[in-house]
């Protein structure tokens, strides 16, 4: 990993909130850092802070996931069903990643609170890009923001419900990313892509639904939570402290209702742990 932070500032990283490494910048701002011990089969966020020089950490803007496969067969990228299940931008945000990791390596995404989750390394495009959608990323506000693929060249406009939200350009790898500026309300929706040449003609078409899914819903003073459909320890996480690696501790106090935090279902009640001060944020990114 690579990134750039404040010349002589010390950076450190980690995934789902534990250390894997610390490097300092260079007189440049450059830092990298290699080896370590290989993620584990599963999501992983990777987030970086920096010690500012009166040994305050900052967190940084932007967050890497993860999915790492099982050694032996590809393993589903899926939003509802895990603690790390994609959540991995601003505090109650939710990134759908690709619908399949490839066996042949993990996926990768890069995501930051301004932006269409940016798609690192995934499965390899057979040939040119087709048109087809990767990503959608949505927060509780109802802002929200798609990702995919197109031919290049061409352009991509957007439906959502039948209504005109937006158009994209591919780039030089056929990637295209939009954040409309209508707000979308929760359930389901209708997403409808045109590729049009640059007569204006349409000359392919994709059409699929999307759901943005309920927030869990607080009770009791907001110590308590009804877990919604398609809803993940990690995205309750994110919602009650900001941070989606503090699943955790949402598990650790609910053991007696909860078998695998991989595994959660609608109706659930959960109890949620004290909420603490959180990180302040930085500039710091990382790539």
């Amino acid at each position: 990993m690579a990134g750039r932070a404040a010349p002589g500032m010390m950076v450190i990283l980690r995934a789902n909130g534990r250390e894997i490494g610390r490097v300092r910048a260079n007189g440049q701002g450059q830092w990298v850092l290699a080896g370590g011990p290989p993620l584990p089969p599963g999501d992983q966020e990777i987030t970086l802070a920096v010690l500012d020089p009166s040994g305050r950490e900052i967190a940084g803007a932007t967050t890497i996931l993860v999915v790492v496969t099982e050694p032996s067969a590809p393993a589903m990228a899926q939003a509802p069903a895990t603690p790390a299940a994609t959540q991995a931008t601003a505090p109650s945000n939710v990134a759908s990643a690709p619908a399949a990791a490839p066996a042949g390596g993990p996926i990768v995404l890069m995501t930051s609170p301004q932006a269409a989750p940016r798609l690192l390394q995934g499965p390899a495009r057979a040939g040119p890009a087709r048109l087809g959608l990767e990503i959608v990323d949505y927060d509780n506000a109802g802002e929200i923001r798609f990702a995919g693929a197109a031919p290049v060249g061409s352009s991509v406009r957007l439906y959502v419900n039948d209504v005109h939200v937006g158009d994209a350009e591919p780039d030089a790898d056929g990637s295209w990313s939009a954040t409309p500026a209508e707000r979308v309300e929760q359930g389901e929706h209708r997403l409808r892509l045109d590729q049009v040449d640059r007569t204006g003609r349409v000359v392919a078409r994709v059409e699929l639904p999307f759901q943005r899914a309920a927030v869990a819903t607080m009770q009791d003073g907001g110590d308590r939570v009804v877990v919604q459909p398609k809803q993940s320890l990690w995205r309750i996480a994110r919602r009650a402290y900001g941070q989606g690696v503090r699943y955790t501790e949402i598990y650790a106090a609910n053991r007696d209702v909860i078998a695998d935090p991989h595994r959660i279902f609608p109706g659930q009640v959960f109890t949620i742990p004290a909420i603490t001060p959180s990180t302040p944020t930085s500039s710091s990114r990382s790539r």
